[in-house]
């Protein structure tokens, strides 16, 4: 229950919380709650929960996402309880909703634990290791677990690879690594490997974003994964679910009103989430797609950024890394960095068709 903008500043928060799980205790169906998320959530029994107050609620469950369904739904319910039909569009136009992407390159992965050895003076154990096939069936991903040599690998597939499934053969997995990834295949005994092929296999999370605000009333927030869920590529999953609580904790800190905070932190972060994930989908894209939002723009970026660094800024990835950018503003400059582009090569050919006519005239 969400006190609306026009209670007393103190009012507080109220959350029915519920044990949830895939059968909920045996509720029948209509006595479930389902929420209106992504397909695969959870089902929560409410005869099996008790309510809490909270005097702000900040929600920070991930990929569950359910406080984020909940406000979804609530503006869903307010729409149909209006009868005014101008009120309707008004509230429509503000709803708060979950856009929910398809997922067209999905990946799962197998984690792969593994030690390097000490004693060789080839692999470092401060470092992160990665991996790419040139035919893209295999991504391979390890980062230090400890100071002792141990890493924690991650091996990405398609879905639909045959060793992607659980109870896969442990010998064509070998094969695989010898063939893909000799030098991990190294550190990889038997035991472990047939370990990495029994396993089944996890999937990443789909794009996902809420919007247009990051808040429901004046004491609920959202942040991290249930606001912005990517794929965990290049850090940036993690690294804004931290910028969401700092930039939370400054906006607590500038006022005594945590009213005033919460709008305050969804002003400045509701368009970050948006520009986030819609920049980290274009990384992702399959095949053709994949190569006009990502390999094209690359290769342009390398050409004009070096040919005028005063007028191009560099690739988007060399940019998401600036911390001082942030996610709005790169992509503001990459689509002015593309209007420039196409610009230029249309003058390019509009010139060079020019000069041939001419030739042949």
């Amino acid at each position: 229950d969400y006190p609306d903008g026009s209670s007393s500043s103190e009012a507080a928060v109220q959350v029915r919380v519920s044990r949830c799980s895939e059968d909920a205790a045996g509720t029948s169906s209509t006595d479930r709650i389902q929420p209106s998320s992504d397909q695969g959530d959870d089902v929560c029994d409410p005869f099996d929960s008790y309510v809490v107050s909270t005097k702000l609620l900040i929600a920070a469950d991930g990929t569950s996402r359910t406080i984020a369904n909940a406000m979804e739904e609530d503006d869903k319910q307010k729409r149909k309880s209006t009868t005014n039909p101008l009120k309707r569009l008004s509230l429509s136009s503000q709803a708060f909703h979950v856009k929910r992407y398809k997922d067209d390159n999905q990946r799962i992965y197998k984690t792969v634990p593994m030690k390097l050895p000490s004693a060789s003076p080839d692999w470092r154990t401060d470092l992160n290791y990665s991996a790419r096939s040139k035919t893209g069936r295999v991504v391979f991903d390890a980062l230090p677990a400890d100071r002792n040599g141990n890493y924690c690998g991650v091996l990405l597939l398609k879905n639909e690879d045959p060793m992607a499934q659980p109870n896969s053969n442990p010998q064509e997995l070998r094969q695989l690594f010898e063939e893909y990834l000799p030098q991990f295949s190294a550190l990889l005994d038997e035991e472990t490997i047939q370990q990495i092929a029994k396993k089944p296999p996890s999937y990443l999370p789909a794009f996902r974003y809420a919007g247009p605000r990051l808040h429901q009333g004046p004491r609920t927030v959202i942040l991290g994964d249930c606001a912005h869920t990517v794929k965990p590529y290049f850090g940036l999953g993690a690294n804004s679910a931290l910028e969401d609580v700092s930039v939370l904790g400054k906006a607590i800190s500038k006022t005594d009103d945590l009213t005033s905070a919460v709008k305050m932190f969804s002003d400045e972060r509701s368009g970050e989430a948006k520009a986030l994930v819609r920049l980290s989908r274009e990384l992702d894209r399959p095949g053709f797609v994949g190569f006009l939002t990502f390999i094209l723009p690359l290769i342009l970026d390398a050409i004009f950024s070096k040919l005028a660094p005063k007028l191009f800024a560099p690739n988007t990835i060399a940019m998401l890394q600036n911390e001082n950018i942030g996610f709005r503003d790169v992509g503001r400059r990459k689509r002015m960095d593309r209007i420039g582009q196409i610009v230029i090569l249309a003058s390019a050919f509009i010139a060079f068709g020019f000069f041939i006519k001419t030739l042949v005239n």
